[in-house]
């Protein structure tokens, strides 16, 4: 008998296009002959839709407007619990921080991905910053600020930039401590530019972080699939990203063709095997099960952890399945053991 599989996407995050390209590309992956598949979409008003249509118009993002082929979700716990598995293809905010996890959890239905507490601590960039820091693994210095601290009347934006200045030196890089996809994140090379960040940043999370910028990095990512039914964490081999961008904005990751990626990263083997020690120890540190995407700073003579994704990209150039492809782990049996996965759990 085929398990009952339910894919979501979509959602009121920011990253709703991104999660209906990555949910295409998991459906189109999914083994027919054992799964019995069936989709769910949310619009960004939080609503909830089954949706018949073809597959193309959720990658297309048109799957809204296809109004014969979709159908309003009156009672979603109910209706969750009609499957043997969610697989929650979601991005960022109510996707990636325990907001669905939660939800699915308290319904009691077997989920796709990591657990509420280990993504509520991964998607705050502060919070997971503290706890890989204690592990003994180098993080970039940053200062975490608040929206309300910051616009409280008596809060000295002068001495914010002395600070900054002293702490971290210019340039800096300005982001939200809960976004993904690069959404708010500025690089400011003087006082007016970190201030105008800070506004910008403000607009997608209550507390953000400016953060040194590390000149001449490379950036590393590092994709983590936990095999419960085998006892195993594997980490696989290292990517690069090659950002046309002076970083890795959302411009240069969805928009700008000139940037590529490189599997395996242009790293040293001594790194190469630190970075898939360190992925496996945040794994863990950061309670995270399944799967996650641990992303890092390379410079000369550091390895910096930057940020972990509990529901990476699955989109055609999303980094997470082509390095487990590039160690022959096929797409579909990446799917395979995170379904497994959630069926034990």
């Amino acid at each position: 008998m085929k398990d009952k599989i339910l894919v979501i996407f979509g959602s009121m995050s920011s990253e709703h296009e991104i999660s209906c390209i990555s949910a295409s590309n998991v459906i189109y992956n999914l083994d027919k002959e054992k799964y019995e598949i069936t989709k769910m979409g949310i619009d960004k008003q939080g609503n909830f839709f089954y949706y018949t249509g073809n597959v193309e118009n959720i990658s297309k993002n048109c799957w809204l407007s296809d109004a014969k082929n979709k159908q309003e979700v009156k009672n979603v716990l109910e209706e969750l619990k009609k499957y043997d598995v969610i697989f929650p293809v979601l991005h960022g905010k109510y996707g990636e921080d325990g907001t669905i996890q939660g939800l699915l959890e308290f319904t009691k239905v077997k989920y796709v991905g990591c657990n509420t507490l280990g993504s509520s601590i991964a998607i705050n960039k502060i919070l997971s910053k503290e706890l890989v820091a204690s592990t003994g693994i180098d993080i970039v210095s940053y200062i975490s600020l608040s929206n309300k601290d910051y616009n409280d009347i008596n809060f000295d934006k002068e001495k914010l930039l002395v600070d900054i200045k002293e702490k971290l030196e210019l340039p800096v890089i300005v982001k939200p401590s809960r976004e993904g996809s690069s959404y708010g994140v500025k690089k400011a090379s003087t006082e007016d530019e970190v201030l105008k960040a800070i506004d910008f940043a403000f607009k997608y999370d209550s507390d953000i972080l400016i953060e040194k910028y590390i000149d001449n990095r490379k950036e590393i990512e590092c994709a983590v699939l936990e095999d419960m039914l085998n006892n195993s964490i594997y980490a696989s081999t290292p990517g690069q990203i090659v950002s046309a961008n002076e970083f890795y904005d959302f411009e240069a990751k969805y928009e700008n063709k000139e940037s590529y990626t490189n599997i395996p990263a242009d790293i040293t083997d001594d790194q190469t095997e630190k970075i898939k020690d360190y992925s496996r120890r945040i794994f863990k540190a950061l309670r995270l099960n399944s799967i996650a995407r641990v992303d890092f700073f390379v410079s000369t003579d550091k390895i910096y952890f930057n940020e972990v994704n509990t529901m990476p990209g699955f989109t055609n150039i999303s980094m997470y399945p082509m390095m487990l492809m590039h160690d022959n782990i096929s797409y579909g049996k990446i799917l395979d053991i995170l379904i497994d996965n959630a069926k034990l759990n």
